[in-house]
């Protein structure tokens, strides 16, 4: 018998006894596995797509554990995270995806998270899932040729594509104004290269301002449209408020005129 031959009986030798030990002790199934979820449609994410291999052995588990987050989220408007506890232990965390605003491309309208993701809003899981509330913030209408969410038709859950930031700027920038409680809905398209907003408030009548998306001027604007939405009742139904101008502010009515910012 050669030292090739002894060599791979011992490592068959001891192999059997670690296998053996392994399948007596389970050294290396999950010790605990505490799962927290909003619900049970939640929960039943996790145990329809983690493995029983991964489950049986936790080291294959925790190698496995991205490839489960990924898939997780992708098929449902959920958080999924994992957090060790000593060596063989885990806690999952599995949470709803909350909406901060709803948008909307032509006929498709889109919840959307403050980390930019974004899925249908009609879609049936946001009623199965416990803790998806619709946002109350106004809603953002964006004009054809703003790129659409829609366009990813591979998975539920989509990346924005449209700037957060600049979207997040809008909204923090406007809710330092009180009347913008009043505001059901934004209209964001472009002109001469640059955003243009109308905002659509409730109310007596219909009102509508128009301002540039550039947040440089809103602050010289803040005061003056303060005061105009305050005499608002007095204006009379259907004005439209055109900040675009860049000397003056002008109240006119829907009558007369576009709606459209004319920046001169």
């Amino acid at each position: 018998m050669n030292k090739r031959c002894v060599f791979f009986i011992f490592v068959a030798f001891f192999l059997g006894i670690l296998l053996g030990c392994e399948a007596f002790f389970q050294l290396f199934s999950l010790k605990s596995l505490e799962v927290s979820a909003a619900g049970p449609v939640s929960e039943s994410f996790f145990w329809n797509n983690v493995s029983s291999a991964s489950l049986r052995f936790w080291p294959l588990f925790f190698w496995e554990k991205e490839k489960l987050k990924k898939k997780i989220e992708s098929e449902a408007p959920l958080s999924f995270s994992v957090d060790r506890r000593g060596i063989a232990g885990v806690d999952i965390q599995i949470e709803p995806l909350y909406p901060w605003v709803v948008g909307r491309w032509k006929e498709n309208e889109f919840y959307i998270t403050r980390e930019g993701l974004a899925w249908e809003s009609k879609h049936v899981l946001n009623k199965a899932i416990e803790g998806i509330v619709p946002p109350k913030k106004p809603l953002i209408v964006f004009a054809e040729g703003i790129p659409s969410p829609a366009e990813d038709a591979s998975t539920l859950i989509k990346i924005l594509p449209f700037p957060l930031d600049l979207l997040s700027g809008w909204l923090d920038g406007l809710s330092e104004n009180k009347w913008i409680s009043r505001v059901v809905q934004i209209d964001v398209s472009r002109r001469e290269g640059k955003y243009l907003l109308k905002l659509s408030f409730n109310g007596r009548g219909e009102a509508q301002v128009l301002m540039w998306g550039e947040r440089s001027r809103w602050k010289e604007l803040s005061s003056a449209l303060s005061q105009i939405m305050d005499q608002l009742h007095f204006l009379g139904e259907n004005v439209i408020i055109d900040t675009t101008y860049t000397d003056r502010i002008i109240v006119r009515s829907m009558a007369h005129g576009d709606q459209e910012g004319s920046g001169k």
